[in-house]
């Protein structure tokens, strides 16, 4: 992979973390995962993270907590980042344009929708070679976001696709 690729992970107005590498799984190795509110399905057992990250127009200092997996050339990442202190004026529906217009490279796609009733965007952009395809989602103070990085296609994948659809807003189940 490239630097660029290897440098980008989270980046929502101007926000930036980067991200280690995992070592490489099987794939058909799914793993539920339930991290407070919040249910996916990730290819493997993932690594976990936690990132300090100040806002930019807030200087509110923030915890990222990142998910993240590695199928050979492709790498998946979920991450959770409350917000406390976001400018009133600043909508969710903002919000998530602002991530999709934060990452590098040329924008190939975009769509509105709706996770477990909260509002999201998932876009595709493409640099160098590599396509980043991300599903976010604002919900309350918290910006979820699901983002896998690999070569063309990667985009409509079934692993992809899968990780994507998994992902919910929900309280867990009683054990």
């Amino acid at each position: 992979m490239t630097a660029v690729v290897r440098g980008i992970c989270i980046a929502l107005t101007g926000w930036a973390i980067v991200a280690g590498n995992a070592p490489p799984v099987a794939a058909e190795q799914w793993t539920e995962i339930w991290d407070g509110a919040l249910r996916v399905e990730m290819p493997g057992q993932p690594e976990r993270s936690v990132q300090e990250l100040t806002v930019v127009g807030t200087g509110e200092v923030v915890e990222q907590i990142e998910l993240s997996v590695t199928l050979g050339a492709t790498e998946y990442f979920c991450s959770r980042t409350q917000f406390r202190r976001m400018p009133v004026d600043l909508k969710p529906a903002q919000m998530l344009v602002n991530g999709r217009d934060g990452r590098p490279g040329r924008l190939l796609a975009d769509r509105l929708l709706s996770v477990s009733g909260a509002p999201a965007r998932e876009y595709v952009h493409e640099e160098d070679g590599w396509i980043l395809a991300t599903r976010a989602i604002y919900a309350g103070d918290t910006l979820y976001q699901l983002i896998v990085v690999g070569r063309a296609g990667v985009q409509t994948a079934p692993l992809t696709r899968r990780f994507f659809e998994s992902f919910m807003l929900e309280a867990r189940p009683p054990a």
